[in-house]
């Protein structure tokens, strides 16, 4: 967790008006509360300005600490003045006040997060023990230092009873009001509608705890319910406004003699115990306004990941669709419908099945099943799908299998992409080919006029014909290449650095067709340049079958081959950050593990996990945070190893594998990379950010142990970190695979100062 940091929002120096109004307000609840004191001739039932400047101490910086607190002192002396209090005769509580306001701050600063510092029921239950029950018992007990004059065992107890009574129910009543509230809270969100329904509730709520508490026995018991209906009715803002107007009702009703709230009882309750049963009501209300919160926010975030789901499919450049394991199409895109020219409705009526081609439905099948059998992890092919007109057309299908919790399939998650005129490119590239041997007799006629680079030559290797296109790409005429081997103007090779092809009467054209795109064939021009090429060679033969020669026939493919770069680039790299992506961080793994088993090399994996990066998406738009994750993605390059292997898993997640790396240089390395994310400031739009990042690191020198382990770990590590302050480093370790895992582990690299 982060510790002595504002929220953004307070980032800004306080002004004279704020520590102005400040002053006024602690004044009022302060000549309130000591109304109250001079009617019962005692200590307040609630005393409401350490309460309001608890949650104000909390969200501004400690250097501003100093003129709050004085703005305070001085709300409450002249609150003593009106009443003609001698000076020396408050000051010690005054001094008393302003120490526990203080103190309780401090420790709330450190244990709570300082974005919503109620952000769940765990957080509440810190504030309970910290604010409503240490500090006040705390104060109380220095309180009693001040009254040692008082000789009365009864007395002193009646007065230490009544302090902390009045400064736990103040606190509990309107301290989680001022630690959630955020400006502009109403304007942003009570509409009409909402702020009928806040004012129903609070008058039907006051008007139950008034009946309550004016003839009902066991008052407090039937307080609770129309509370707890307020706390699973309202939002926690306007749940905890409830609860203090209700805390005040009941002050207000008691001190005024309207009602009692002494319990008709045998045995008296002492003075200053009187509120207890109000301190134990607004209790379970507050727990559960706080687990009603997290239940909408859970909500909430789910509804959020399935819309991101359904708009990145739905929207999705190439067809997708969900499958059912039984062959039924469960949803479909807008693309897929296009691609096969059906209507969505329509499509979720058939199986697969259907519209897949039927010389192709078999492999389809096998592979599902190696895919269902748990043989592979995903499969890719060509395919021919079925269109509603009647057309056949080819497509580039790749599935994965998305499995529940104990591993049986939901659903098949099929993606699929247009390569119709990719194929047929290659069909006529191979009908050409063909051609050109069957009808050599015309070779002079038509060779002229094709977009193809044609070269031929004699029984001796030497050329003897040269077309426009080949003199274009070679960059020699047909009257400088005439006579010359052939090997000396066609200078080809397996990719740009790779060897010369010595024979071209020899070349595979099988190898020509499946070659990697790093190793396909390039031609080098005399002053020309490079041209991606793909070759084909047919030997010209006599009526005898005799070899009187070869045709070469030389296609420019280069910006096919440079689509298929990009393509292969896409496919293995992140287009925002360009960094690495899953599948291509899925094989990095795969060489660590195997480097362990062959090389016994011992590497480190770490799973890093943005801090706060939601905020700024929320709060200055998608654009900026892409812009953040392409300046992380660059920050975090240029603090790591070249041989490392940095990628981006999605959204604001990130994995890196340390080759060869002992684990306490990797927990070096990345204690640094985190110390610089959280050095870092993004400027957007002439505002400065502060995001964070939290890791977590695991040692890789097991091959029996698989990859998805090992990013398993690193996610506990990091889960942990996160858990833990945020900001930090996590180590992995064996024995933090039950539940419970220690923070001991826990690494924080330094803060910027």
């Amino acid at each position: 967790m982060e510790k002595s940091k504002p929220p953004s929002c307070t980032v800004s120096p306080a002004n004279w008006t704020s520590h102005v109004l400040l002053g006024i307000f602690v004044c009022l609840l302060a000549l309130a509360c000591m109304s109250v004191i001079q009617k019962s001739s005692s200590l307040a039932g609630l005393w409401l300005p350490t309460a309001l400047m608890i949650p104000v101490l909390f969200r501004h910086r400690y250097r501003d600490w100093l003129p709050l607190l004085c703005a305070s002192a001085l709300g409450i002396a002249a609150a003593h003045a009106v009443l003609g209090t001698p000076f020396l005769r408050y000051l010690p509580y005054l001094l008393n006040n302003l120490f526990e306001a203080s103190f309780c701050a401090a420790l709330l600063r450190r244990i709570l997060p300082v974005q919503d510092p109620l952000s769940g029921l765990g957080s509440w239950v810190k504030f309970l023990l910290i604010a409503v029950i240490f500090c006040p018992l705390l104060s109380s007990l220095i309180m009693m230092l001040f009254i040692l004059h008082i000789q009365s065992p009864v007395e002193l107890q009646s007065r230490f009873a009544t302090w902390f009574m009045s400064e736990a129910v103040a606190i509990l009543a309107l301290t989680p009001l001022g630690l959630v509230y955020q400006h502009g809270y109403f304007r942003k969100n009570l509409t009409s509608r909402r702020f009928f329904s806040l004012l129903l509730t609070l008058i039907i709520t006051l008007a139950a705890g008034f009946l309550a508490l004016k003839w009902l026995p066991y008052t407090f018991a039937f307080i609770t319910i129309p509370l707890l209906w307020s706390a699973i009715r309202l939002p926690r803002v306007e749940a905890f406004i409830i609860f203090l107007s209700m805390t005040l009702m009941i002050a207000l009703l008691h001190t005024s003699g309207i009602v009692s709230v002494q319990p008709h009882a045998v045995v008296q309750i002492p003075q200053g115990l009187i509120f207890l049963p109000l301190l134990l009501i607004l209790t379970p209300a507050n727990a559960m306004a706080m687990a009603m919160h997290a239940l909408r926010t859970e909500k909430s975030h789910i509804t959020q990941s399935e819309n991101r789901f359904r708009n990145a499919m739905e929207y999705s450049a190439i067809g997708m669709a969900l499958v059912s394991p039984q062959g039924r199409l469960l949803q479909v895109n807008k693309s897929l419908c296009n691609l096969l020219g059906y209507e969505a409705r329509y499509l979720n009526t058939l199986t697969f099945q259907e519209i897949t081609y039927q010389e192709d439905l078999g492999k389809d099948l096998a592979m599902l099943e190696q895919l269902l059998n748990d043989e592979i992890q995903n499969y890719t092919m060509e395919k021919r799908y079925l269109c509603r007109n009647g057309e056949v057309i080819w497509a580039l299908l790749a599935v994965s299998l998305v499995r529940d919790e104990e591993h049986n399939p939901l659903y098949f998650i099929s993606q699929i992409e247009d390569i119709n005129e990719l194929k047929h490119t290659e069909m006529t590239n191979k009908r050409l080919s063909e051609a050109l041997h069957e009808e050599k007799e015309l070779l002079h006629i038509t060779l002229n006029s094709i977009n193809e680079a044609v070269i031929s030559t004699d029984r001796n290797m030497n050329i003897t014909f040269m077309n426009p296109v080949a003199e274009k790409m070679t960059g020699w005429t047909e009257e400088q290449a005439q006579g010359q081997p052939v090997n000396r103007i066609v200078l080809i090779s397996k990719g740009q650095d790779g060897p010369l092809i010595d024979n071209l009467l020899h070349f595979d054209i099988n190898e020509n067709l499946h070659s990697s795109v790093e190793r396909s064939l390039v031609l080098h021009g005399h002053h020309t340049g490079l041209f991606d090429v793909q070759l084909a060679v047919s030997p010209l033969r006599t009526l005898k079958d005799e070899p009187i020669g070869i045709v070469l026939v030389l296609q420019d493919v280069s910006k096919s081959r440079e689509l298929m770069r990009r393509l292969s680039y896409s496919a293995s790299h992140d287009l925002l950050t360009g960094l690495a992506n899953r599948g291509s961080f899925e094989s990095s793994l795969r060489k660590a593990l195997n480097l362990i088993a062959t090389a016994h090399q011992s590497h480190c994996l770490a799973f890093i996990d943005l801090d706060r990066f939601k905020t700024i998406n929320d709060t200055s738009g998608h654009a900026a945070g892409d812009e953040l994750l392409r300046q992380i993605s660059t920050l975090m390059q240029e603090h790591i190893r070249s041989s490392d292997r940095l990628a981006r898993l999605g959204g604001d997640e990130f994995a890196l594998i340390l080759f060869d790396c002992p684990v306490e240089q990797g927990l070096s390395i990345l204690l640094k990379l985190i110390g610089e994310i959280n050095q870092f400031e993004f400027i957007w739009e002439d505002k400065i950010y502060r995001i964070g990042a939290s890791a977590g690191l695991t040692k890789m020198n097991d091959p029996n142990v698989s990859g998805s382990e090992y990013m398993a770990q690193a996610d506990k590590a990091c889960y942990t970190a996160k858990n833990n302050g945020r900001g930090r480093v996590f180590r992995y370790e064996p024995e933090q695979k039950t539940a419970n895992i220690h923070t001991d582990d826990s690494t924080s690299p330094p803060e910027k100062p």
